[in-house]
């Protein structure tokens, strides 16, 4: 994908591919928990810090930038 210039879809398949790692179990806390309103900015800090423990540093970077953005447009829980 990333030789095709698909960079998204890249990405994207790298983050799925760390996310084999995470027990299925989390994995389902962890989309509830990315939804707006769910979680305060500290809270999915957590999650992104768990992430990088079980060796997935992409897609932690990557809820990392989803609590900015929820922060920026009041979509963090309170």
């Amino acid at each position: 994908a990333r030789a095709a210039g698909r960079t998204q879809l890249a990405d994207n398949l790298d983050r799925a591919a760390e996310l084999a790692r995470v027990p299925d179990e989390e994995l389902l806390e962890i989309y509830t928990a990315l939804r707006p309103g769910r979680s305060t900015a500290a809270e999915l800090e957590e999650w992104a810090r768990r992430l990088d423990e079980w060796e997935a540093p992409l897609t932690g970077a990557f809820v990392r930038e989803a609590a900015a953005a929820y922060v920026e447009r009041g979509l963090a829980g309170a």
